[in-house]
C-alpha cells in the first residue's frame, strides 16, 4: 500500500478520487506534479489497475520525464508499459502503430521549422508570392495557427485576409508536398492523430479500451487538437483527471485556449473539482503580490495562493533614468548578493516580457561584472547547422523520398551540383509523380549529364543505405562522418567556429549512443532518435544548476523556480505589451503572465521599470505598469512615480518610498556609475533582520563621500571576487569608461569596464 499521509487535504481528495471525471485547479507551487504522481502510483498500488492501462500526458519532454521517474520511486520498481509522455510524443506513437489507415507509411519523418521553410519557400516561388507581403515565418505561423485553433484549417486560412485564396492555394501544395515527402509537420501529429481516432472506429475503440485511466497536466495550456483527442480517449469511461491553473494560461499566441480548462464541468457533467492553494514554493509577501494582481481578471476560476511560512522579505520596486541604469541595478545587486550573501549563480533569474530586453542586460553582467549567464531560448541544439547536416543523411536513409533532406545534402560537402541541376532533378520527380532521390536512381528519368554529375553522390548514399541496420546509431553517424570527411568541411567554411562545430557534432554522437542503450533490442533505432530530436523542445536544455545567471522570457520560465527573481521593464507598452492594453482578453493574458512571473520567485522578487528606455531603436517615456498599482507597490490612482535627485525610488509591497537622499548639498551624481559605485561602497557583509537589497541602498554621509575615480595602470594587480588576482595589461581610455584587458592567474586575458567591474586593487609589499 502506498503511504498517503505526506499529502495535505485536498492533496489528499484528489489523489483517492479514482472514478469519473476530476478537475484538480493546482495553483502555482501548490504540488500539482505531486497530486498527479501519488495519483498514478494510488491507482496502481492500492486500487490494482494496470500500468499499461494508465496514459498521462504532459508539453514537455522534460516534465514527462520527471513525472516518470517521481511515479518509478513510489512504485519502488519500472514504470513498466505506463505511457507517460507529451501529447506530440503519444500522437507520434499511436500514429506509427496506425496512420497506415490514413494513407500514410509509418515510417514517416517529422519536419521542423527550418525543413517547413523550405517547403514553403519553393511554393513562394512557384506561384509568385512576394516574400514582402508574405514572409515564409507568416506563413508557417498561420498554417500552425490554422491547424492549432479551428477545426477547419483551410477555412480558417481562407478567411485570413485579402490574400486568403492564394494562401489556401499555397496550403494545399504544402499539405501534398508533406505527404509525397511520407512527412508530419509538428502540428499534424496532433491533427492527424485526431483524425485517426474521427475516422477509424476500430482505432478509437482500442485506444479507448487500453487507456481506461487518462492524467493530463497543465489542461489550461491545451489547443484544440488536444483538446479533441482528450474527449475522444476519456468520453466513454470519464475516468479523466485534468490538473492545470487558469490563472497560469498563457500560450493563448500558439493557440491554447483556456475555455478548456473554464469548461471541462460542461464537458463531463458530475465532474469534481478540488482547489490546490497551499503554495509550497514562495514567501507571503511574493504570494500577496501574486494575488493581488491576478484577482482583477475576470475569466478565471477563484482560488487564493497562501502558505504557512513564518516571514520573508518584501517585494522591492526600483525605478530608474533607463534601461542601462536598470540592467546596472540588477548586475550590482547579484554581484553583491554573490559575495556577501554567498548565494550560488544559480539562484537568480531574471525573466523579461521581450527578448529585445536581454541586450543591455546581457552586455552589463558579462562585460562589465564578468557574471556567468546563460540565455535561455535561444538556438536549440538541433537546430544548428552541422548537426541538421548530419541529421539530414539520417532523415535520407530513414526515408528515401525525404525531399528537403534530399536537396540539403546533394551539395553537402561542395560537389558541383548547383541550383540549376538541383531544380531539373525536382522538374523530373514532379513529372514523374517520383521523390527527387527515386527519380534520381531510376533509370531514365534523368539526362546522361546530370546523372553522371550526381552519381558520386548516389553511390554514397547507396554505401549509406547498406549499412542502416548493420551498424549501432553511433556508428552510422561516425560512417557519414567518414564517408563526406565532413571535418575537413567544416574546417573549410573558414568562419572561426571549428572548434565549437566539432564539438556539436561530438555531442550528437554521444546523445545518439546514450539513446541507443535506452532502446528495447526491438526497437528501431533511428527512426526512435529522428522522433526524439523533433520533439526535443526548447525548455528540455534548461540546466537549472549550471552556475550561471539564467535570463529568459516570462513564456520560457513557466514551470521553473528560483531563489532570486528580477522582473525588468514594468512598464505600460512593455510590460503589458502595446499590443493588449485596448484589449481586455489580451491584457488579461498579460496580467496572467505576470503571475507567472512573480510566482516563479521563492525568496526574493525585485521588480523593475525605467523613466525612459531605448527599445527596437526609438527612445520612449513610459508609464508604469498597471501591474504595479495592482501588486501594491505604487497607488494606482496616481501618475508617474516622482524621482529623487538621481532617479531611483523603491517600493515595499504596499508602501511606496523613496531612497533617502544624502546627496544634497555634498555631491551631484548624475552617471549611473557613480550611483552604483554609492551603493557598493555602502553594501556591508551579513547583518541580522536587513534584507540584501535594504543594505544594498543603506546610505549614510560617509558612506556617499567624495570618492575619487580609480586611476587604473598597466602592470597593476587586482583582485576580482569571481576570477581571483590578476595583472591589468592594457587600458583603453580612461575613467569608468575604459575597458581593461586583465590576465587573471587562473584563466585567459578578460576584458571589463573599468567604472562597473567590482575589482580591488592589491598593495603590493616591497
Amino acid at each position: 500500500m502506498l503511504n498517503l499521509r505526506s499529502l495535505n487535504k485536498e492533496q489528499l481528495e484528489a489523489v483517492q478520487t479514482v472514478e469519473g471525471p476530476l478537475l484538480v485547479l493546482a495553483g502555482a507551487g501548490s504540488g500539482k506534479t505531486r497530486v498527479l504522481t501519488f495519483r498514478i502510483a494510488s491507482l496502481i498500488l492500492n486500487h490494482g489497475v494496470q500500468p499499461w492501462s494508465i496514459l498521462a500526458v504532459t508539453f514537455t519532454n522534460k516534465a514527462a520525464k520527471e513525472m516518470k521517474e517521481r511515479v518509478e520511486k513510489l512504485l519502488d520498481s519500472d514504470a513498466g508499459d505506463m505511457w507517460v509522455t507529451t501529447f506530440h510524443s503519444f500522437c507520434a506513437k499511436i500514429l506509427r502503430y496506425d496512420i497506415d489507415q490514413l494513407g500514410f507509411d509509418s515510417r514517416f519523418v517529422i519536419y521542423d521549422e527550418q525543413d517547413q521553410n523550405s517547403i514553403i519557400g519553393d511554393l513562394m516561388k512557384q506561384f509568385n508570392i512576394d516574400e514582402k507581403k508574405s514572409s515564409k515565418s507568416f506563413i508557417r505561423s498561420l498554417i500552425s495557427e490554422a491547424k492549432n485553433t479551428s477545426p477547419h484549417p483551410e477555412r480558417y486560412i481562407l478567411d485570413s485576409g485579402e490574400h486568403g485564396e492564394e494562401l489556401l492555394n499555397l496550403y494545399k501544395h504544402y499539405q501534398k508536398k508533406l505527404k509525397d515527402c511520407n512527412a508530419l509537420d509538428f502540428d499534424d501529429l496532433l491533427l492527424y492523430a485526431v483524425r485517426l481516432l474521427n475516422e477509424c472506429p476500430d482505432a478509437l475503440e482500442k485506444y479507448r479500451r487500453k487507456f481506461r485511466y487518462v492524467l493530463v497536466d497543465e489542461y489550461q495550456d491545451t489547443n484544440y487538437p488536444q483538446y479533441q483527442l482528450v474527449k475522444l480517449l476519456a468520453s466513454e469511461h470519464r475516468n479523466i483527471c485534468v490538473v492545470g491553473d487558469d490563472d497560469q494560461s498563457i500560450y493563448g499566441w500558439r493557440g491554447a485556449d483556456i475555455r478548456n480548462i473554464l469548461g471541462f464541468e460542461n464537458d463531463f457533467p458530475g465532474a469534481k473539482v478540488i482547489r490546490l492553494e497551499q503554495n509550497y514554493r514562495s514567501t507571503k509577501p511574493i504570494l500577496t503580490c501574486a494575488n493581488n494582481v491576478i484577482k482583477n481578471n475576470t475569466s478565471r476560476k477563484s482560488k487564493n495562493l497562501w502558505t504557512d511560512k513564518p516571514g520573508g522579505e518584501q517585494v522591492e520596486l526600483i525605478t530608474v533614468d533607463n534601461e542601462r541604469d536598470e540592467a546596472y541595478t540588477i548586475a550590482r545587486t547579484i554581484s553583491n548578493m554573490h559575495r556577501y550573501d554567498e548565494r550560488s549563480y544559480n539562484d537568480f533569474a531574471i525573466l523579461y516580457r521581450t527578448h529585445a530586453q536581454s541586450r543591455v542586460i546581457e552586455s552589463v553582467l558579462t562585460t562589465g561584472f564578468g557574471i556567468p549567464i546563460s540565455v535561455i531560448g535561444g538556438m536549440r541544439f538541433y537546430a544548428y547547422q552541422e548537426i541538421k547536416d548530419l541529421l539530414a543523411y539520417l532523415k535520407l536513409i530513414a526515408n528515401p523520398n525525404d525531399d528537403v533532406a534530399f536537396k540539403r545534402i546533394i551539395n553537402i560537402p561542395k560537389r558541383g551540383i548547383g541550383q540549376t541541376t538541383v531544380n531539373a532533378i525536382e522538374s523530373a520527380a514532379a513529372s514523374n509523380d517520383l521523390s527527387m532521390f527515386m527519380a534520381a536512381i531510376t533509370p531514365g528519368i534523368l539526362n546522361e549529364k546530370i546523372s553522371a554529375k550526381i552519381s558520386p553522390f548516389i553511390d554514397l548514399m547507396r554505401d549509406l543505405f547498406g549499412k542502416r541496420y548493420a551498424l549501432a546509431l553511433d556508428e552510422l553517424a561516425k560512417a557519414i562522418i567518414d564517408s563526406i570527411d565532413y571535418y575537413a568541411y567544416l574546417e573549410s567554411l573558414g568562419d572561426d567556429k571549428f572548434e565549437t562545430r566539432a564539438e556539436n557534432v561530438s555531442e550528437l554522437i554521444g546523445a545518439m549512443s546514450e539513446h541507443q542503450q535506452q532502446l528495447p533490442p526491438e526497437g528501431d533505432a533511428l527512426h526512435s532518435f529522428l522522433e526524439t530530436a523533433a520533439l526535443n523542445t526548447e525548455s528540455d536544455g534548461v540546466d537549472e544548476s549550471d552556475g550561471t545567471v539564467k535570463l529568459m522570457t516570462l513564456h520560457c520560465a513557466k514551470g521553473l523556480e528560483f531563489p532570486v527573481v528580477f522582473l525588468p521593464g514594468l512598464e505600460q507598452g512593455i510590460f503589458p505589451s502595446a499590443r493588449s492594453v485596448n484589449e481586455e482578453h489580451k491584457l488579461e493574458e498579460e496580467r496572467r503572465l505576470c503571475y507567472v512571473g512573480i510566482t516563479r520567485a521563492k525568496q526574493k522578487l525585485f521588480v523593475l521599470n525605467t523613466h525612459e528606455r531605448m527599445l527596437y531603436g526609438r527612445s520612449q517615456i513610459n508609464d508604469p505598469s498597471v501591474f504595479l498599482g495592482e501588486m501594491g507597490l505604487i497607488d494606482p490612482d496616481k501618475t508617474p512615480m516622482k524621482r529623487n535627485s538621481f532617479g531611483s525610488a523603491i517600493s515595499v509591497a504596499g508602501t511606496q518610498k523613496t531612497v533617502p537622499d544624502p546627496l544634497i548639498g555634498k555631491n551631484t551624481f548624475n552617471k549611473a556609475e557613480d550611483i552604483l559605485g554609492a551603493i557598493g561602497a555602502a553594501y556591508k557583509p551579513k547583518s541580522t533582520g536587513a534584507s540584501a537589497f535594504s543594505r544594498l541602498y543603506s546610505f549614510n554621509s560617509s558612506t556617499v563621500a567624495k570618492k575619487p575615480a580609480v586611476k587604473y595602470k598597466e602592470g597593476m594587480r587586482v583582485s576580482h571576487p569571481q576570477f581571483g588576482n590578476g595583472t591589468i595589461t592594457d587600458v583603453s581610455e580612461s575613467g569608468s569608461a575604459g575597458i581593461l584587458t586583465i590576465n587573471f592567474d587562473n584563466g585567459s586575458p578578460r576584458k571589463l569596464a573599468a567604472g562597473y567591474a567590482p575589482l580591488t586593487i592589491i598593495k603590493e609589499e616591497n
